[in-house]
């Protein structure tokens, strides 16, 4: 796998347009939790930092369950229930009733995106949406079946190796990724004629959740309690860094919190036998895409070897020069 490509939040604002939130953005969208007496306190606190918020109630949650007492068994179940009720409300921020792609040329970035990711690469998401996922399938590049690399994904066999093999690896969990209540795979997949215009019926029945109270598979905070099936993701992400020459980042502020993602882009200029490698960094304004080098070349393998670009203009900059040079 030559090339790999991390995106974030900026990604699909880029695509998108400001209905795509950044993680700034979702704290005040969310309802009830400044008059929640549990997390009151640490909502004035952490506001508008969203995934400090989410990482002080799961420390709380985890600390209360550590502590075998009745008093702290009743506080793990209240926050326990705060964090699935933010669930909820974030997956209603980003699912395909608000972020929806119904045909690619009514968004010109993003078909032009999906049309120049190579083949075989790899493309790691922190997002929740489901945008990407919609383009790739529409652009008919992409399967949902075996395109996510989630093991025992039901469905008609790995169909995402007759086209472009193009992995789409959730690093933080999908609006379309439920844990499973009961026995067997521990997350199932929502793919229906929702997501994926088109999808043989038979296929979509055996995709689908089994009903609502399957929760959403999100990894909102630093803390990465998660299934079995999002840690196989992170296992294969960094086999995929470890065997790329060359790193696209899109949108990705790579926040020094985030030790589960630092660690994976360790995994970068490992591959043996190569002198060089390459990282291109995408982001709006000059001190962003520096920011974003300093800390990127503070956790790759060999950073002696990396030779960086950026790309203050964002995406469009970057597509803009990356089409002109194949045509040359």
């Amino acid at each position: 796998m030559g090339q790999v490509f991390l995106l974030g939040a900026g990604f699909t604002r880029a695509v998108m347009g400001e209905q795509a939130l950044l993680a700034k953005e979702i704290m005040p969208k969310l309802k009830g939790l400044e008059s929640s007496e549990i997390v009151r306190g640490d909502f004035e606190r952490k506001y508008p930092d969203f995934e400090q918020f989410i990482t002080s109630i799961d420390l709380k949650y985890l600390r209360c369950k550590s502590i075998h007492s009745e008093t702290n068994r009743v506080l793990a179940g209240r926050y326990a229930d705060t964090r699935k009720m933010i669930v909820e409300q974030t997956v209603r921020l980003f699912d395909v009733e608000r972020l929806s792609v119904g045909a690619l040329d009514d968004h010109p970035l993003l078909k032009q995106f999906v049309e120049i990711i190579p083949h075989g690469s790899g493309v790691l998401t922190l997002n929740y949406d489901c945008v990407l996922d919609q383009a790739l399938y529409l652009s008919k590049r992409w399967s949902p079946f075996g395109g996510y690399e989630i093991e025992g994904f039901p469905g008609a066999g790995n169909l995402n190796n007759q086209m472009d093999r193009i992995l789409l690896l959730k690093l933080h969990g999908s609006c379309n990724f439920r844990e499973r209540i009961g026995e067997g795979d521990d997350m199932v997949i929502d793919a229906n004629e929702d997501l994926f215009p088109g999808i043989a019926p038979e296929m979509a029945r055996e995709c689908t959740g089994s009903g609502e109270h399957q929760l959403h598979v999100l990894l909102l905070s630093y803390i990465k309690e998660c299934p079995r099936g999002i840690l196989t993701l992170w296992h294969r992400a960094m086999t995929a860094l470890s065997q790329a020459d060359a790193l696209v980042l899109v949108g990705c502020s790579l926040r020094e919190e985030d030790t589960f993602l630092r660690f994976a882009l360790y995994h970068f200029g490992m591959k043996a036998d190569t002198d060089t490698f390459f990282i291109e960094i995408v982001d709006d304004g000059r001190e962003n895409c520096r920011e974003i080098r300093k800390r990127i070349m503070n956790v790759v393998a060999n950073p002696r070897k990396v030779h960086t670009r950026e790309y203050e203009g964002g995406l469009a900059s970057f597509l803009s020069e990356y089409v002109s040079v194949r045509r040359q």
